[in-house]
């Protein structure tokens, strides 16, 4: 059933959209850029499909603004992960979200599944959302900062929201031999906690504490012989 939209009004508060009047009463608050989409005039008569149609590109365009603001806007040098872990960048270093780190903060803006959905994929295809980048930056920040071993590091990956596949594919590209020097710079640091215990119990600790951080058999086996 069609309706007349029998006014057009800007809204103070809000410069950029304006309040829809249909059959006299207000209906909904659109950005401008829609109405001149959508060739929105006074006396207009339109379908309900066609609002619903207004009304979700509508949010679409909002969650793509705000998604676009918090990627132009996270410079500081210290910035917050979803899960409360620190974020450590080089100051003035723009943040790379993960495709499920925003989806989880459209999703405490208040946007719908369907907007969410869109404007992911959107970013996903303009290139501001790759997990793939994502996942490189995230492996060498955490080296720098908290070392762990492959095995821990892609499952810390997929925690965060990355596929297994995309996860495996950046952690077999950490070098063998610089996970063993991570392993070993840890473990020695590590070591002297042990140094009034028996061996055996130091090397039975010290194996443990590195599977736990997530390095291979080979590795621990390897680390250990040096140290002990």
């Amino acid at each position: 059933m069609k309706q007349k939209i029998t006014n057009i009004q800007a809204v103070p508060e809000l410069p950029s959209h304006q309040q829809l009047f249909l059959n006299g009463t207000p209906f909904v608050v659109i950005h401008t850029s829609l109405v001149e989409k959508f060739g929105l005039r006074i006396g207009l008569e339109i379908e309900a499909e066609i609002i619903e149609k207004l009304i979700a590109a509508d949010e679409v365009m909002r969650a793509k603004n705000y998604a676009l603001r918090l990627l132009r806007d996270a410079k500081d040098n210290i910035a917050v992960d979803v899960d409360g872990s620190e974020d450590p960048r080089p100051a003035g270093k723009p943040k790379i979200y993960s495709k499920n780190e925003m989806e989880q903060r459209l999703e405490r803006a208040g946007f719908s599944a369907t907007a969410i959905k869109t404007t992911i994929e959107e970013l996903i295809h303009s290139g501001h959302i790759r997990d793939r980048k994502y996942a490189e930056n995230w492996i060498v920040r955490r080296q720098k900062t908290n070392p762990r071993g492959k095995t821990l590091l892609k499952n810390e990956l997929v925690d965060k929201g990355i596929d297994r596949e995309t996860a495996e594919q950046v952690v077999a590209n950490v070098e063998t031999e610089d996970e063993m020097k991570v392993a070993l710079q840890i473990a020695q640091k590590r070591a002297k906690q042990y140094e009034r215990l028996p061996i055996h119990v130091a090397k039975r600790r010290l194996h443990g504490f590195l599977a736990r951080r997530g390095f291979g058999a080979e590795t621990v086996r390897h680390v250990l012989d040096q140290i002990f």
